[in-house]
């Protein structure tokens, strides 16, 4: 008789796509996809939506056996308990979604959330053999900024779990609306949002993943990096960090200028 297999699911719902995958009890990956997020979510209704992908996705036949868990990064703000998704400003109608009570009734397994850049943060640390002691501070440039911070090997969540929001700290003089509901968020000025706008705006006829091999060097960009080297340099002068990770969609984007940005 063949055991049956077991599998843990893990999921990223970014600000542009969704990354699924499942891993089995020897670690191998299974049912890999990436898919643009407007794809999964196209109605007012995000839970539904979320639901129904989720379904689809695990009736494939390659998880024939036990689904033993899921766990989902977001990127928004998340109650302290990690339960319900309060905000993701750049994903429409996610406000207030009690992700695990549903889902875990609708999956009939349990469900774990926590921030996208969390989980990152906790992998990046492991995977550059960083110790527990002392500060370290994740900043991820994607199509937002995401910001995490370990202290002494313990997520900060603050008081209402809402710790690590950086990019919508306000920035002096703009009046750029933003998806959380303010204005002059920093995200709008340093994250992958901008660059989109640029695009759109100075340079209609450049894809936005060659925007630095083609524009690199002009003042638009170099000011750019300079928003982003404020940003973080902001929360080094606050929490006097003993480690800081940079990584992100932008930061890998061809001939993004690091050296500039860590000068």
């Amino acid at each position: 008789m063949t055991e049956k297999r077991s599998f843990v699911i893990g999921a990223d719902i970014g600000g542009t796509y969704l990354r699924i995958g499942g891993v089995d009890l020897d670690n191998r990956l299974v049912c890999f996809q990436k898919v643009p997020v407007g794809e999964v979510f196209s109605s007012r209704d995000a839970l539904l939506d979320l639901k129904n992908y989720l379904l689809k996705y695990i009736r494939q036949p390659e998880f024939e056996g036990e689904i033993k868990a899921i766990g989902m990064g977001f990127p928004a703000t998340i109650n302290r308990e990690r339960t319900v998704v309060v905000q993701a400003p750049n994903i429409p109608y996610m406000e207030n979604l009690p992700i695990t009570d549903y889902l875990q009734k609708e999956l009939s397994f349990p469900v774990f959330i926590e921030k996208d850049v969390n989980l990152t943060l906790l992998y990046d640390k492991d995977y550059y053999r960083i110790p527990d002691e002392g500060i370290l501070v994740g900043c991820y440039f994607g199509t937002g900024i995401g910001n995490a911070i370990l202290i002494n090997g313990k997520l900060l969540k603050g008081k209402d779990g809402a710790a690590g929001e950086l990019g919508h700290m306000k920035v002096w003089g703009s009046e750029e609306p933003c998806g959380c509901g303010n204005k002059g968020c920093l995200e709008n000025l340093a994250g992958g949002k901008y660059l989109a706008k640029l695009c759109r705006e100075q340079y209609s006829g450049t894809p936005i993943e060659q925007i630095f091999e083609k524009h690199g060097k002009e003042p638009l960009l170099q000011e750019f990096v300079k928003r982003m080297a404020i940003a973080v340099s902001s929360e080094i002068n606050i929490l006097n960090p003993d480690h800081v990770i940079l990584g992100g969609g932008v930061l890998a984007m061809k001939d993004f200028p690091v050296s500039y940005l860590t000068e």
